[in-house]
């Protein structure tokens, strides 16, 4: 089969290496998001995966290493994605309703990664290092450029500032995923597949338009 074959250019021995690499990163986004990041041991990651405890650390250091791979790569992964839907064709409300989805379709599909980004990233002070804090600065500063040439095109109002709405969007968003998270939000069954596109829509409709009532003429 084609799929089986070993990319253009990588050895059988390199291909062997990145499997088990992705392997042992997937196995610990599922014992993270069941034991919480302090309560797993290395052991535990080595158990979920069906290896041996010291092939760990032949690919990293330490338990630390291996949250921060998780954040960096799943986390560039989504950037791209985001930044995909930003340079696309379309209207500006349906590139936020396509993002909003996709933010919230991710729990849908990898529900042990969201978990993970939510309480064990994002909730701790391992958010504020750097290199971390550069990557989600990136998300916004494609949020904010997307709402100026919202504004150029006359779909966002003018006087707005695109870096603070942009805050308000992304943490709209985070919260409805938070609570999802956490089992606190009442919702449709999961296999309901237009669910998320719903609620999608009516996070932008509410950052656009509000919650007012439109004015009607006396």
């Amino acid at each position: 089969m084609k799929d089986d074959l070993p990319a253009l250019g990588e050895s059988g021995e390199s291909r062997l290496r990145r499997d088990k690499r992705n392997l042992i990163l997937d196995a610990a986004i599922r014992v993270f998001a069941r034991l919480g990041y302090h309560g797993a041991r290395v052991s535990d990651i080595a158990c979920e995966a069906g290896i041996a405890y010291g092939l760990v650390y032949h690919y990293f250091k330490n338990k630390e290493e291996i949250l921060n791979t998780i954040f960096s790569e799943r986390w560039s992964l989504f950037i791209e994605a985001v930044e995909g839907i930003a340079e696309s064709s379309t209207s500006t409300r349906e590139k936020l309703v396509s993002i909003a989805a996709l933010v919230l379709h991710a729990h849908r599909l990898r529900p042990d990664w969201v978990k993970v980004l939510v309480l064990e990233i994002q909730r701790t002070s391992r958010i504020s290092e750097l290199n971390q804090m550069r990557s989600v600065g990136r998300l916004f500063q494609v949020m904010a450029k997307l709402l100026e040439q919202g504004q150029r095109e006359g779909e966002i109002r003018e006087g707005i500032d695109s870096e603070v709405a942009s805050f308000l969007f992304i943490g709209g968003l985070e919260l409805v995923i938070t609570a999802r998270v956490l089992n606190v939000l009442q919702v449709e069954p999961e296999d309901d597949q237009d669910y998320y596109q719903k609620v999608a829509k009516t996070v932008v409709d509410i950052f656009i338009n509000g919650l007012g009532v439109e004015e009607r003429p006396t």
